[in-house]
């Protein structure tokens, strides 16, 4: 008898499905969680932030694997993406300021924030995009 198994595709898509649902019950479970710590319970972020980590790192990691190897990204040119930049900072920026005010002198640094966020998720998008791309035109070749 043979140690290995041929796997047909049912069973391929199947098991990727199950895996989809399972990740997803446990994000949505660990959220529920949070949820309910910050607004039930009340308790301070100090006392989840290790699971606020946890989502966010399964969730992106997740939603990047899945980019990157579907290569559906598309890649977008540098000018449609400083203003699609520029509007994301403005639609966090300007109701931030106008909701909490602005800043204390010595905490002005908190400012940037916006600015540094929005480059480094459109950075994140723009690497995946490339690099998706990149390993279909490979694979295509």
């Amino acid at each position: 008898m043979s140690k290995s198994f041929a796997v047909d595709e049912r069973t391929e898509q199947l098991n990727g499905r199950i895996s989809f649902v399972c990740l997803m019950l446990t994000q949505l479970a660990l959220v529920g969680v949070i949820v309910y710590k910050r607004y039930g319970l009340g308790l301070p972020m100090a006392e989840y932030d290790e699971l606020n980590w946890l989502v966010g790192l399964s969730m992106g990691g997740y939603w990047a694997a899945r980019l990157y190897f579907n290569g559906v990204l598309p890649v977008i040119p540098l000018k449609t993406l400083a203003v699609i930049y520029v509007g994301a900072v403005a639609l966090i920026f300007i109701p931030t300021l106008l909701i909490v005010g602005w800043p204390a002198p010595e905490r002005w640094y908190e400012v940037l924030y916006p600015f540094i966020g929005v480059a480094v998720i459109m950075a994140v998008y723009t690497l995946i995009a490339y690099f998706g791309k990149r390993r279909l035109d490979k694979l295509v070749e």
